[in-house]
């Protein structure tokens, strides 16, 4: 079955298509038939991100931003479509998450609508099934990692560094755990924004020429409460913002900061990473191309070994549009596909709402 996978991440920095074929009788005899990446129309861009940053909003204007972001992935679908020689029969999108709670959770991204418009079925909304079942709703790609990269003789961890960064870890013998561990880019891209103008640190190019404050981060790490509770926990743009962000002003040196920065995103993963009993990890993500985050990973990890998705047939870049794609087809089938042992549900159900066409 050809399923479309849409994902757009908390950095708001484009939008990840992968079209995958999927078997019923075996998950992991998949091939991926095309995969694509598009920029964001820079109006509903502006619009996430003022949403995203104040955290509060018009009840017009939400809704009105909701439609006008799924009329803007519909279009971008029909524009995926034009060359395909296949059909494709699914489309699953994750949505633009504007808001991430213990209690609720909201992604810009209405099902109906872009099946209307691409006269495809289409499923949503990935996260509400988990918290009503008592889960945290995240992370998602721990379901993949489990179908797809988990090993019976192995243990094997994976990282996303997206806006938010979270692992999975799978040892043998036991439950999959996986949570975020706190930012990977957000931090980064935000007081890139400020301070030098740019939406992001390319390469990482910024951070390398500053010098990190190692007692700053530990001292932050410290007092902010998430890094001391215990998983299954998920985080993102709530706690994680601008506000959040200032709070690396007080070190003065722009590029100082931004070297520091970089430092936390790496340090907060590492001491989750150094909890477990792990050799290898798999990377993907958009920060895995931020040398200054990549190069402090490893001098804080040098027993592990960082390695990449590709030898599973995955794309790093695209990991979570297939992942959505995966989401999507089980949903359809009505394959539970939550883990409740990474998420905190009380019990395996099924994710996604499905519009017909």
């Amino acid at each position: 079955m050809l399923v479309l996978g849409v994902n757009t991440g908390t950095s708001v920095d484009g939008v990840d298509f992968s079209l995958v074929d999927w078997d019923l009788n075996d998950l992991k005899n998949y091939s991926i038939v095309k995969e694509q990446s598009y920029q964001f129309d820079p109006q509903v861009k502006h619009d996430v991100e003022i949403l995203i940053g104040k955290q509060r909003g018009i009840l017009e204007d939400i809704s009105n931003l909701n439609f006008l972001y799924s009329q803007f992935i519909a279009a971008l679908v029909r524009e995926f479509q034009k060359d395909l020689t296949g059909k494709i029969e699914l489309i699953g999108i994750h949505g633009q998450t504007i808001f991430h709670g213990a209690k609720s959770t909201f992604q810009l991204g209405n099902p109906s609508i872009v099946a209307e418009l691409t006269g495809i079925s289409t499923v949503a909304d990935f996260r509400s099934a988990d918290i009503a079942a008592g889960g945290c709703g995240a992370p998602l790609t721990s379901y993949l990692d489990h179908v797809l990269i988990r090993s019976e003789t192995e243990s094997r961890g994976t990282l996303n560094l997206g806006g938010i960064a979270n692992i999975s870890v799978m040892q043998v013998g036991k439950d999959i755990i996986a949570y975020d561990t706190g930012p990977a880019n957000t931090l980064i891209d935000l007081l890139s924004r400020k301070l030098f103008h740019v939406d992001f640190d390319k390469d990482g190019k910024i951070a390398a020429g500053g010098k990190v404050d190692e007692r700053f981060v530990d001292k932050l790490i410290s007092k902010t409460a998430y890094f001391a509770q215990a998983a299954p926990k998920s985080t993102g743009r709530e706690l994680f913002d601008e506000k959040y962000a200032d709070k690396f002003l007080d070190l003065g040196n722009k590029d100082n900061i931004l070297a520091t920065v970089t430092y936390f995103t790496a340090k907060t993963i590492s001491n989750e990473l150094q909890k477990y009993n792990l050799k290898k990890v798999y990377i993907s993500g958009g920060g895995m191309r931020n040398k200054s985050i990549m190069d402090n990973l490893k001098k804080l990890n040098p027993v592990l070994e960082f390695l990449s998705h590709r030898e599973f047939n995955i794309n790093c870049q695209y990991k979570e549009a297939i992942l959505f794609s995966l989401l999507a087809f089980t949903c359809y089938h009505k394959i539970p596909n939550n883990l409740p042992s990474s998420t905190g549900a009380r019990r395996a159900t099924i994710l996604g709402v499905l519009a017909q066409r």
